[in-house]
């Protein structure tokens, strides 16, 4: 006997439904099909292995909680999924602190807040932090040694015709133009990218800046590092490495961190973007018997793209970036805090150039405290 229609629709659906709930369990363990990768900051929860001592104290239980969370089968799918969803129904990004501008254009709300002038310190916040770092320049320069301060660009600033309307000012005070002075007038050498990239922005070939991504271009890294090689072997007279360009490779498809917040938002659908530019070049090493200076970065994630490219492997060899003066990065050696230094001075004097290389929306947390922990012992 045939069954009824509605009981066949009713197995059907049921067996759906129980597929559905199976699905990602099978691809867990079969791996049937190949997601992408999520971008962001990976989950960091193990695979806690049984034990009678784990059972007993549910750490076995948490950590396999936590880990099948994390790393169930199709979670990448499930992950961009949810957040389409958010983003065509209710016009919201899961990925925090991001806003959709004019034309498509994506940045981060901290720099839209330094690009409108929100994040303003005042002008005798400004003159105390730059007057610190006068002093720092001081005792380094009684040792024989250089500092340069690299004021990289913001976004906001940089696109401001792509700022949300409820972000732009006129006449606003802003932290950059008044940092840029302050420092020239205590004659510290700075490297002023933001004012740089605006008077390149009508005649520059390629994009020093990309429509989803929140740090200067691939390009525009190149032509940072090329210049700043440069400066500082004229700031130290002394000769470095350099940098030999071969071609340049334009791709409609982003490369690198081009894209970062499109990344980090997770969707499933690709934004657009415009046609990019990747220098293609080679380290020129210095001749037999040559040494370069040794060379500290103190800075935020502007540096990153050169630190993973070998920057400090190739150019600045023996150098090493402290990321946001908090992690201390050596190539090669496992990472440590610079919290943990006994003598954060000394440290600093075993090399020949200080760089202090941070993002117009990074301004308000200058220096990211190296000044107070240098003149701790001396003020």
């Amino acid at each position: 006997k045939v069954p009824p229609k509605d009981t066949l629709l009713k197995n059907a659906l049921f067996g759906l439904v129980l597929v559905l709930l199976l699905l990602p369990w099978l691809e867990q363990n079969e791996h049937f099909f190949q997601p992408r990768a999520l971008g962001g900051v990976p989950p960091s929860s193990e695979n806690v292995q049984f034990s009678l001592d784990k059972w007993r104290s549910v750490k076995f239980q948490e950590g396999q909680e936590a880990y099948i969370k994390d790393h169930f089968g199709l979670r990448p799918f499930m992950v961009r999924f949810y957040n389409e969803l958010f983003d065509r129904l209710f016009d919201e990004y899961q990925a925090k602190g991001v806003v959709m501008g004019k034309d498509g254009y994506l940045f981060e709300e901290n720099y839209l807040l330094a690009a409108s002038g929100r994040d303003f310190l005042g002008l005798d916040s400004i003159s105390s932090l730059v007057k610190q770092l006068s002093l720092v320049q001081e005792e380094l320069s009684k040792r024989g040694k250089q500092l340069l301060v690299c004021l990289a660009p913001g976004k906001g600033s940089y696109f401001p015709d792509q700022m949300p309307s409820r972000y732009q000012f006129e006449k606003q005070l802003r932290n950059h133009p008044y940092f840029s002075k302050t420092l020239k007038d205590a004659q510290i050498p700075v490297f002023d990218i933001q004012s740089w990239f605006l008077q390149m922005k009508a005649t520059t070939p390629h994009p020093l800046y990309p429509k989803t991504g929140i740090h200067w271009s691939s390009y525009g890294e190149y032509l940072v590092a090329d210049s700043l090689i440069k400066r500082l072997a004229h700031l130290s007279q002394k000769p470095f490495p350099y940098l030999k360009l071969s071609h340049i490779e334009e791709d409609t498809q982003p490369r690198d961190r081009d894209d970062d917040i499109e990344n980090g938002m997770n969707l499933l659908r690709n934004l657009p973007d415009f046609k990019m530019a990747y220098p293609q070049f080679k380290v020129q090493p210095l001749r037999a018997g040559q040494k370069p200076p040794r060379v500290l970065v103190i800075g935020d994630s502007f540096y990153y793209g050169m630190y993973n490219w070998g920057m400090m492997e190739h150019v600045f060899k023996g150098g090493e970036f402290w990321y946001y003066n908090h992690e201390r990065l050596v190539p090669g050696k496992a990472t440590t805090l610079v919290e943990d230094f006994k003598d954060y001075r000394s440290k600093t004097h075993a090399f020949d150039v200080v760089v202090l290389l941070l993002t117009e929306a990074n301004l308000p947390r200058f220096g990211f405290g190296m000044q107070q922990m240098y003149l701790g012992k001396i003020m």
